[in-house]
């Protein structure tokens, strides 16, 4: 029996009142390896090592999402075949569902008034990395204006565009036909299916287009991005993947775990990081390591390992060798100013607009947080120690 079957199998006889905490526990407790659901994320990468060569189910995923979602999202009971345009029910009225086909580039039109204007920069992007195993469906909304068919581009028109570029000569799209749409539809939209069919049309399309590129869109998480091309064997991705492993350090989505690494972009800037013959990587894997020996008890605080990896490196492009002492000197002076990560860049930023509002600094006022901790922590350690030679703080203060 497999997890679906077994999660059925043993689902209640009879509906309780819901309550999505008990109901996640009763979910993840059927499997041998659990994992986190939350509202923003399942964690499938956890859940996977459930499954024979990582590979989930769909249907197990959907009873997840159940789960979560609670009993006001019911799969519709009816059976539903997509792929004839099967006429189906929506409250009172009736739709055909869109159709995919394979067009002609004389077929294919965009009309501005549903789209945003073309973008060549775009173009020219996609082009750059353009792979025919990964082309996404241009959506279409078909009219027939005067005998004329019109397949025009409501979503993916930078994509069809980039086809052409490559050669293509039929066109994926997955599209919505105006004429056979039932008018009852149309009427319940406000529009008169007698005159204003191609008005619905233009409607529709338009809605659709912001429903998916402004309302419903998920933007893919720093997090899901590094974890995919850390799984598909990306070289950065498995190279920033050691330091972390080294620091005993974990990507988390969220910063639930000492260790945890979760400010991931920032993280990337950080490994970039380079010494003078273009080696990367070794900055930060110092930060982490301070980070991680000093409060190993935390998780990893981007304004504490970031201005780090900017320090070991400014000093290292500078000719300045700041050796192993120079961490416990920091470490000392970190911990018996402040105590914990998180007060150590809040204090020196609230110590840093005292003096930029109060006039009490000298140099060029720093523009962003990083550089605000990196100039308080090269202060401190000039005011307190004073041994090793740091790079210059380009604002000075007492901290």
């Amino acid at each position: 029996m497999n997890t679906t079957q077994q999660f059925l199998a043993t689902a209640p006889a009879t509906q309780r009142k819901y309550n999505k905490k008990q109901a996640i526990r009763e979910f993840v407790s059927k499997f041998k390896i659990q994992f986190d659901m939350k509202d923003d994320a399942i964690d499938l990468r956890t859940m996977a090592n459930n499954y024979d060569n990582g590979i989930i189910p769909l249907e197990d995923i959907h009873q997840a999402l159940l789960t979560v979602l609670g009993p006001n999202f019911k799969p519709q009971a009816f059976d539903y075949d997509p792929s004839e345009g099967v006429e189906i029910t929506i409250g009172n009225g009736t739709a055909l569902n869109p159709k995919f086909a394979y067009i002609n580039w004389d077929e294919a039109y965009l009309w501005p008034i549903f789209q945003r204007d073309v973008a060549p920069n775009h173009s020219g992007k996609i082009y750059g990395d353009f792979d025919a195993t990964c082309v996404i469906v241009p959506c279409a909304i078909k009219f027939t204006i005067k005998g004329k068919v019109y397949y025009c581009i409501w979503d993916g028109h930078h994509t069809i565009q980039v086809c052409r570029l490559k050669g293509y000569n039929k066109f994926p799209v997955w599209f919505i036909d105006t004429d056979i749409i039932a008018d009852d539809i149309i009427v319940k939209a406000g529009f008169n299916p007698k005159t204003e069919r191609i008005e619905y049309g233009c409607w529709l399309a338009g809605h659709n287009m912001i429903r998916i590129n402004s309302k419903n869109k998920r933007k893919l998480s720093p997090y899901d991005e590094f974890m995919i091309k850390l799984e598909t064997r990306d070289a950065d991705a498995v190279a920033m993947m050691n330091i972390l492993r080294k620091s005993n350090c974990t990507p988390k989505r969220h910063a639930t775990m000492a260790g945890a690494f979760t400010q991931i972009k920032s993280g990337q800037e950080c490994f970039e990081l380079a010494d003078t013959y273009g080696n990367k990587g070794q900055y930060w894997d110092r930060a982490l390591n301070f980070h991680r020996t000093v409060w190993p008890k935390a998780p990893l605080e981007l304004e504490v390992f970031r201005p780090l990896s900017i320090l070991y490196h400014k000093a290292a492009t500078q000719g300045l060798a700041l050796d192993a002492q120079f961490d416990k000197e920091l470490e000392a002076l970190l911990v018996d100013t402040y105590g914990d990560p998180s007060t150590v860049q809040e204090t020196i930023k609230e110590s840093y607009w005292d003096a930029y509002y109060n006039n009490k600094g000298t140099g060029r006022p720093a523009e962003h947080d990083k550089t605000r901790v990196v100039d308080g922590m090269i202060n401190l350690y000039n005011q307190k120690v004073n041994r090793a030679t740091l790079p210059p703080a380009e604002y000075i203060w007492k901290v």
